[in-house]
C-alpha cells in the first residue's frame, strides 16, 4: 500500500493593503519543496470581502 504524508504552507501578500505578491519568492519557495520530492496537491486563496489575505498550498510526498 502506498503512503504518503502532507505539508502545507501559508504566504500572505504584502503591503499596505496586503495586495502585493512577490512572485520569483514564491516560485524559489515551490521549487525548494519540488527539488525535495514534494508535489504540489492544492491551493487555497482566503479572501475576505474581495480581498485575498493568505494562500494556503498542500503537498504530499510519498514515504
Amino acid at each position: 500500500m502506498r503512503r504518503f504524508e502532507y505539508k502545507t504552507i501559508k504566504i500572505e501578500p504584502k503591503g499596505f493593503w496586503g495586495t502585493k505578491l512577490d512572485e520569483a519568492k514564491i516560485d524559489e519557495i515551490l521549487n525548494e519543496l519540488g527539488s525535495q520530492g514534494w508535489e504540489l496537491v492544492s491551493m487555497q486563496d482566503l479572501e475576505f470581502g474581495g480581498n485575498s489575505w493568505s494562500f494556503h498550498y498542500t503537498f504530499k510526498r510519498e514515504l
